[in-house]
């Protein structure tokens, strides 16, 4: 395996917060992040993805084939960083994979809950809010600014002789 696809849940900003965060951390694979239910993930990867479902869960694939899902997904994104591979693997442990699978559950179940809670929005939410902002036009025009009737000096300004 030399790379690893994640399908994310791009509406939720827990998720875009924990992608911009992988992202940052030094990787022995590479990532590559795809937003769930996007065509791009429907073209790469049909069956696993279709923009008329729900975004539930973390899928991650290997380009071996390999599919991973919710927490095993959760641990292959650690073991594919260089400073988590040793939490990957301890996760991935019997004693403490039910463990592992409860707490991603908990997280995933109450993702709108703790984006709320951090603040965090993501990328298509923020589009999303900028996209209803409506800016108004800048409707002055050079002759606002400038009177040419009074010199060059922009209107509202007074020039002062700074000669001694």
């Amino acid at each position: 395996m030399e790379k690893l696809y994640v399908l994310y849940d791009a509406d939720c900003g827990l998720c875009s917060w924990a992608r911009r965060w992988i992202i940052q951390q030094p990787a022995f694979l590479p990532l590559r992040f795809i937003p769930a239910g996007s065509d791009t993930a429907a073209r790469l990867f049909p069956g696993l993805s279709r923009p008329d479902e729900p975004k539930q869960e973390l899928v991650v694939v290997g380009d071996d084939g390999a599919v991973y899902r919710n927490e095993n997904a959760w641990i292959m994104c650690l073991y594919a960083l260089e400073e988590y591979r040793e939490w990957a693997v301890r996760l991935a442990h019997p004693l403490l994979r039910p463990l592992a699978r409860e707490g991603f559950a908990l997280l995933s179940r109450q993702r709108p809950r703790i984006s709320r809670w951090l603040s965090l929005a993501s990328e298509v939410e923020i589009a999303d809010t900028l996209g209803h902002v409506h800016a108004p036009s800048c409707a002055r025009t050079p002759s606002d600014v400038f009177d040419s009737t009074a010199g060059s000096s922009p209107r509202g300004f007074v020039e002062i002789d700074a000669s001694p």
